[in-house]
């Protein structure tokens, strides 16, 4: 698992990703720090915990949707993934 910049994706954020090729996950650094702004260190450690719980399910059943996978990750973590999306959303300089 590696914590990286994916990227700008405008109003969209690309949160994790899946890499087969290299077999990695890849979770995005600025929704990192945004969730840690917004929510604090805690947060962004079971952030980053949901997001590879996610990903790695994707890897696992790569055919199933995002509830499945949203549902790993909730059963993998105890933490439900929704609660981060209000931070990650946030516009840079909003926090």
């Amino acid at each position: 698992m590696t914590v990286c910049d994916l990227g700008a994706w405008g109003a969209a954020a690309l949160l994790a990703e899946y890499d087969a090729h290299d077999d990695a996950v890849r979770v995005n650094v600025r929704a990192v720090e945004r969730v840690r702004a917004a929510l604090g260190e805690a947060a962004a450690a079971s952030f980053i915990a949901c997001a590879v719980a996610h990903e790695r399910f994707h890897r696992e059943h790569p055919g199933a949707g995002e509830a499945a996978a949203h549902a790993a990750a909730y059963a993998a973590c105890g933490e439900d993934p929704r609660s981060f999306e209000a931070a990650v959303r946030l516009r840079p300089g909003t926090e």
